[in-house]
């Protein structure tokens, strides 16, 4: 029997890789891989004018916010009147005290809450023993000009009504030159509004206003506020 060969030796070799027939196709593929990659880009970017495709748009919900709670502010305990313009009387209102007023027939002065105009009033209480008429004047209220016209306007109350009489009197010295009253009936425990005008008759002269009440029930408490003495 004849020597075979090895088998290593006997075989012609085997050759790894691609023939090149299997190159050709392959190069072919990659080219027409590569040529409609190319023409699906220039497509989409001559859909969108050149421009690049906008993302989605995209809409996020916002915080709910309140409005910021209203600031609440307590009003102060006094709200002082502003005199009246023209008003000789700059203190009418007795919203700090009761200075250059006092008493008539004995009477007492205070200031109590609850006034027509502001917060404090002047109460006017007879005095002891009790006779019906209590009083309070304002000397020196205005100097009287020549053939000058002066109305005094303010609020009273009763509290149980009554009577009350007004009254600018024109002084020089201790002397009374001339004066004008006005009366009111008062309807119970209600602000009303009165006024007494006075013409005069000596220039220099002092001017003094008087509040009186009269036939006043009760406790013959007689309440004033918001004083206004003015020239016509």
């Amino acid at each position: 029997m004849a020597a075979r060969a090895p088998r290593h030796l006997a075989e012609p070799p085997r050759r790894f890789g691609l023939s090149p027939l299997q190159r050709v196709f392959l190069a072919a593929l990659v080219g027409l891989a590569a040529f409609t990659a190319v023409i699906a880009l220039l497509t989409r970017d001559a859909g969108n004018g050149g421009r690049p495709a906008a993302a989605p748009a995209t809409t996020r919900a916002q915080p709910a916010t309140s409005a910021p709670a209203a600031s609440t502010t307590a009003p102060p305990a006094t709200q002082p009147v502003r005199p009246t313009p023209g008003n000789l009387l700059a203190d009418g209102d007795f919203e700090r005290d009761l200075a250059g007023w006092a008493g008539l027939g004995g009477a007492k002065l205070e200031r109590v809450e609850g006034g027509a105009s502001g917060r404090w009033a002047a109460a006017v209480t007879p005095g002891v023993p009790q006779d019906g008429r209590p009083g309070m004047v304002r000397r020196d209220v205005a100097t009287a000009q020549a053939d000058t016209t002066y109305e005094a306007v303010l609020w009273v109350k009763a509290p149980e009504g009554g009577q009350v009489v007004l009254a600018l009197r024109e002084l020089a010295g201790d002397r009374e030159v001339s004066a004008d009253q006005a009366g009111y009936a008062l309807p119970a425990d209600r602000w009303q509004q009165v006024a007494v005008e006075h013409l005069t008759a000596a220039p220099g002269s002092s001017l003094a206003l008087e509040v009186v009440g009269q036939d006043l029930p009760g406790d013959g408490r007689l309440l004033v506020d918001g004083v206004d003495l003015q020239t016509e």
